[in-house]
Order: C-alpha cells, then sequence, then structure tokens
C-alpha cells in the first residue's frame, strides 16, 4: 500500500510541473519605462508583451502624434508610439493590450495603425470589440503610432456580459491546460490522503 501511495503522489506531482511551467511562462522586455504606460490624460493603458531578440530595449510612450488614416474629425480616446532599438528583432508577433475602461465594454474599438521607418509610413487598422473588462487585443508585427477610436454608439445598452478573451495578457497561455493539470494534482493527493488514512485506521 505504501508503495501505491508513493506512486500516486509522484505521478501527481510529474502531472503538475507542466502547470507549474505554463503559469510562470512570461515574455521578458528589458525597457527601463517597463512596457505597460497608462496616458495620465485618457487613464487609457497599453501594455505589450511578446518575443524579442539581440541587444535593446522596446519603448512604449503616450504621444501626441496622430496616425494619418484617423478619419478627419474623428478624435482618438489615446495614442501611443512604440519603437524600438536597433539591436531588438521581433519574434515573431507581439501582444498589445489596450486598456481603456469597461464603460466601453462590448463596444466596437478600431485601432489606427502608422507604422514607422520599417514600414516606411504605411497604415493599416484593426477592429475589435471591447471585452467585458474592457480590454482591446490585437498582434502586430510592426512597431508604430497606435490611435485608438471607441464608436460610443455600439456600446450594448446593458453593457458586455462575457469577457470573451481566451488567454492571459500576461502569458498567452490558454486557461483550460493549467486547469486541468491543477485538477489531476488535487485528485492524485486526495488519493494519498484517503490511501494514508486508511493506513492509520488499521
Amino acid at each position: 500500500m505504501k508503495k501505491l501511495v508513493t506512486a500516486i503522489a509522484a505521478a501527481a506531482m510529474m502531472f503538475a510541473l507542466p502547470g507549474v511551467a505554463m503559469a510562470a511562462e512570461s515574455s521578458q522586455f528589458n525597457s527601463p519605462a517597463g512596457t505597460t504606460v497608462t496616458d495620465t490624460t485618457s487613464g487609457v493603458a497599453l501594455a505589450v508583451s511578446g518575443d524579442i531578440n539581440g541587444d535593446g530595449f522596446i519603448h512604449v510612450e503616450v504621444t501626441d502624434k496622430v496616425a494619418s488614416n484617423v478619419p478627419e474629425g474623428v478624435t482618438p480616446i489615446a495614442s501611443f508610439e512604440v519603437t524600438k532599438d536597433d539591436g531588438v528583432e521581433i519574434d515573431g508577433q507581439l501582444s498589445f493590450v489596450f486598456s481603456v475602461g469597461t464603460q466601453y465594454a462590448g463596444a466596437t474599438a478600431t485601432i489606427y495603425i502608422q507604422h514607422g521607418e520599417d514600414g516606411n509610413g504605411a497604415t493599416e487598422t484593426q477592429t475589435a470589440t471591447v471585452a467585458a473588462d474592457g480590454t482591446i487585443t490585437i498582434a502586430v508585427d510592426k512597431l508604430s503610432v497606435f490611435s485608438v477610436v471607441i464608436d460610443e454608439s455600439t456600446i450594448p445598452a446593458g453593457g458586455a456580459t462575457t469577457d470573451t478573451s481566451a488567454t492571459s495578457p500576461q502569458t498567452n497561455a490558454t486557461v483550460a491546460p493549467v486547469a486541468m493539470v491543477t485538477t489531476v494534482a488535487v485528485l492524485g493527493a486526495g488519493a494519498a490522503a484517503v490511501a494514508l488514512r486508511k493506513k492509520v485506521n488499521e
């Protein structure tokens, strides 16, 4: 019986290890100002995460610049300029999470983008729905000026009731695998406890 208890506990620990790794996984930036920056006027914040290579920093700054493709007469609630040092290369795509506030939950948001030196001033737009927690998430592979526009006419009358985001903003790891690993660990621990209790009663 003792060997069985030991085997169960060891198996539970083995299955739990990937969960610890997933929870701890996080891309690191070496920006001296950090990569989450808040516009103190509007309260809008931008958090940047992802994989980068090389020596140098990713810089996130609030800016008065407005992407050139913002329609005339439209005023963004905030604009950010994101740049990198010459020694930095982006590995794949970066995740940008704009925190605009739960008052916009369910509304349609448009991020107007004007690319910098790497994009020769080219422009593009990305459209997304503001999640229930007041965030907008997009993926980019170039650093640029990002101007955030919210169509307030699209805010649901009762507000958004569900969070449509499927990943954690910090780790980009889905919640389901972590939950599954945690469940296995708990079941293993429970089985070990029952076996030990039975041995004590004997």
